[in-house]
């Protein structure tokens, strides 16, 4: 979210952390500031899509332009790929591609699942588990060509949201439901949206929306733990097909844990924004910093060092609760203990000024307590000193 000011400061007191304590007064200015509220924000990332990205594994080879070939045309053959780096499920993601079940109908298995797990490089058992039968924990997302019987398989090709390793359908998450004849030799447009804030898991095929549930996932099937890894695997066994897939877009929520992780943050503190930290945090009505906050103020440290020539200016925030005068100080503290923080690990406070807000620059409402908590806060601007 971007907010545009357009503020005009009338020689603000400013102190500047020396053994003396001197007061610094900057000018009369006026100027438009655009400000990043770097502490509520997530980033939309598309990723380009590159096949060193993943691993292959088993029957799994490269195919073309960012297309993996994952079964041969013979009995018994399994492959899957795998994702390098791990997904966090409390952020959205969306995922398209496009996959080719064979051309084989009445004689062609057995199908392809999409998996998430908290490890990566795990294939379950093949032929109608379609490698991912057996693991568990795990969320999978079937296109199923064949029809087994005994795990309750409609005779048409079908789709599915299955979990924690079970390709019957006696407790799927969602389906199965059926899918026109998926064995033609085209390629078939395959879209998987998660909602994190709704959580909503949607199934899209050439385009329509097919199936779809809404479950806390990160909770029931994964125990809390929102990061996993996700794959695609496929099997034949005494029927089979060649199945492809083509990854085409790959676009994921990232959450920034700090103002460092953002990549775009150091361009835009050296063109002067004002950012928030965003994980630097005091117990309520203290200034003593947590240790959750270490992480961010060394990178801080690291961005000072490598630009020895710059200043930075830490502004203190709260949220309206309580006096405002009290506020104004603990605000004050608060900024003065980055600073010293900031001493402690090789910066010269000559470098650093502080300036404690209170409750002044909310960023956020304050009649909700997530609005609150956006308002409390530590921002800081760099900028070149005068000569």
């Amino acid at each position: 979210m971007l907010i545009l000011f357009f503020l005009q400061l009338a020689s603000p007191k400013v102190s500047f952390l020396n053994k003396r304590r001197m007061k610094f007064a900057l000018p009369r200015i006026q100027f438009f500031l655009i400000l990043q509220i770097l502490s509520c924000q997530v980033i939309l990332a598309q990723n380009t899509v590159r096949l060193s990205d993943f691993y292959p594994a088993g029957d799994a080879i490269v195919q073309g332009s960012n297309c993996f070939q994952l079964t041969h045309d013979r009995q018994w053959s399994s492959g899957s790929i795998w994702y390098k780096e791990s997904i966090d499920l409390s952020s959205s993601f969306d995922m398209e591609l496009e996959l080719m079940l064979g051309r084989k109908d009445r004689a062609g298995a057995d199908g392809i699942v999409f998996v998430f797990h908290p490890q990566r490089i795990r294939v379950g058992y093949a032929g109608e588990g379609m490698g991912f039968a057996g693991l568990v924990p795990s969320i999978g997302i079937e296109v199923d060509t064949w029809e087994n019987t005994h795990l309750l398989d409609p005779a048409e090709d079908h789709i599915a949201i299955l979990k924690n390793g079970s390709v019957a359908h006696y407790n799927n998450l969602a389906g199965p439901i059926k899918i026109d004849n998926i064995e033609d030799g085209r390629n078939h447009k395959f879209r998987i949206n998660w909602d994190a804030t709704t959580q909503e898991l949607a199934i899209y095929l050439d385009g329509r929306k097919k199936l779809a549930v809404r479950e806390n996932i990160v909770k029931t099937i994964f125990g809390g733990q929102s990061k996993v890894y996700w794959g695609i695997t496929s099997a034949t066994g005494k029927f089979n097909n060649q199945q492809n897939v083509c990854l085409k877009k790959l676009v994921f929520d990232i959450k920034i844990e700090n103002l460092f992780d953002d990549p775009r943050a150091k361009p835009k503190l050296l063109s002067g924004e004002i950012a928030s930290l965003k994980s630097v945090s005091f117990p309520s009505g203290r200034s003593n910093i947590l240790p959750v906050s270490f992480k961010e103020l060394d990178q801080l440290v690291a961005f000072l060092k490598q630009n020895p020539n710059l200043t930075v200016e830490i502004a203190g925030h709260t949220d309206s609760s309580g006096d405002n005068e009290v506020n104004r100080k603990i605000s004050q503290r608060r900024a003065d203990a980055v600073a010293n923080y900031l001493k402690r690990k090789g910066i010269s406070l000559r470098r650093v000024y502080t300036r404690g807000y209170g409750e002044e620059f909310p960023i956020a409402s304050n009649s909700t307590e997530s609005g609150r908590k956006k308002n409390r806060r530590v921002a800081i601007r760099v900028f070149k000193p005068l000569p």
